[in-house]
């Protein structure tokens, strides 16, 4: 890559590792939170709640993908880019500074279910910007692009469970309950505040500024009209890479303190090293996205979840000596899902509806299969008693995956090259 290429990848790629820290520092500190803002005489009830509310973060992202991809593919990639980011701050340092139920009474909760609508908005601008403006900067090494950007919003996620194990580790838990929570979104909207002033300094996209005098009136229309199938396709296949983020890695906190009731700092490490290493390896397999079959690289994706789904969760729950075994195989399927899915769906729209094409994909399937992965979860093994089930739901969504795969492949000849 050219100096000039590397410098947009940097620029973009430090605003994404902030922007993914701020949304998932919810997830990470979910029993603080719901202590804090959904108090409940019963644990299980309380933690729904907040599950509940870190689920319209997610369900809501389909609309700020509405929003950003129409401005995206109306006004350019850049200022909607760039304004995700100052909104996810903004409301990221708001959390950290709500008072809690027990001052404000039901303003509080209120408060920060507002809070969260508006960190979902902001994220469903944010990752399709960043594939869109990327994949259309570059003419070549676009999967490996992807893959680079990708590993740095997993370093989000490292960065997140870096400061929740440390936390962890030197405050009690009462110090965590009563203050230690909040320090990581106040230090997440600082640092989202000085990301948005170094994303200015991006340019527009070129191919962008290619189609500046054609482009669409209502592009979000136009996607449907043109697309449609494209997107339902796309969002089932992104759902799979929503599944394993959020089941196997956002959601494990919770499920091995309040499921399996280990203590509140078990396998913090072993967890933030598996996420760093699948961050790693969706820099390789983005760079095979460029050598190799992109439907065969899919497929063995789903394949994988399918299969291993079980075994992950069975190791946990029945053979904890194996525990190593069990993070590998949800890094393999972390960074397979991260490296390839974003490059795949770069390719399914034209360039006049790109953004608003991959926003809807994307945010479709995060927010239907990710945003509701641990309500579900948690709920199976409320009602059923299975503490394993959060497998199943795996399995389901992997065969949904294939199916999309199978239907594109038809559809769009660049999976056959």
């Amino acid at each position: 890559m050219q100096k000039d290429q590397q410098r947009l990848l940097i620029l973009s790629s430090l605003g994404g590792i902030l922007e993914f820290y701020d949304f998932i520092i919810f997830a990470l500190f979910a029993s603080y939170i719901s202590n804090a803002f959904f108090p409940a005489t019963n644990e299980i009830v309380s933690l729904l709640i907040t599950f509940a509310t870190f689920a319209i973060g997610y369900l809501v992202r389909p609309l700020g993908g509405i929003i950003f991809g129409h401005f995206g593919d109306k006004i350019g990639r850049k200022t909607t880019f760039t304004i995700s980011i100052l909104l996810m701050a903004l409301a990221t340092l708001g959390i950290g500074l709500t008072p809690t139920y027990s001052t404000i009474g039901i303003m509080a909760p209120l408060i920060v279910i507002s809070l969260r609508v508006l960190q979902g908005i902001s994220i469903g601008g944010e990752i399709p910007g960043a594939i869109t403006y990327v994949t259309e900067s570059l003419t070549q090494h676009k999967g490996l692009a992807c893959g680079i950007i990708f590993c740095a919003l997993l370093f989000g996620i490292v960065l997140g469970s870096l400061v929740y194990a440390a936390m962890s580790t030197v405050l009690t838990e009462e110090q965590m309950q009563s203050y230690g929570w909040r320090i990581p979104f106040i230090l997440g909207g600082i640092f989202g505040l000085l990301s948005y002033l170094v994303r200015k300094e991006l340019h527009e996209s070129a191919q962008f500024l290619a189609i500046e005098n054609s482009i669409e009136k209502f592009p979000i229309i136009a996607v449907f009209k043109q697309q449609g199938s494209s997107v339902i396709a796309g969002g089932f296949i992104v759902a799979l890479c929503a599944a394993i983020v959020t089941g196997l890695f956002l959601f494990t906190p919770a499920y091995f303190t309040k499921v399996l009731h280990l203590p509140s700092n078990a396998y913090i490490w072993q967890r933030t090293a598996a996420i760093a290493f699948g961050a790693c390896l969706s820099i390789f397999f983005g760079y095979m996205s460029d050598q190799y079959n992109l439907k065969k690289l899919a497929t063995l994706l789903t394949c994988l979840t399918a299969i291993l789904a079980y075994p992950i969760f069975a190791i946990y729950v029945y053979f904890t000596d194996l525990y190593y075994l069990a993070f590998i195989a949800s890094s393999i399927l972390l960074g397979l899902s991260a490296g390839i899915i974003p490059r795949l769906l770069s390719e399914l729209f034209p360039t006049k509806i790109r953004y608003s094409g991959i926003a809807i994909s994307y945010n479709l399937g995060f927010a239907i299969f990710g945003g509701l992965t641990p309500f579900v979860s948690l709920s199976l093994i409320y009602y059923t008693g299975w503490i394993t089930t959060p497998a199943l739901y795996l399995v389901i969504v992997s065969l949904l995956a294939i199916f999309s795969l199978l239907f594109l492949a038809r559809k769009h000849q660049m999976f056959n090259c």
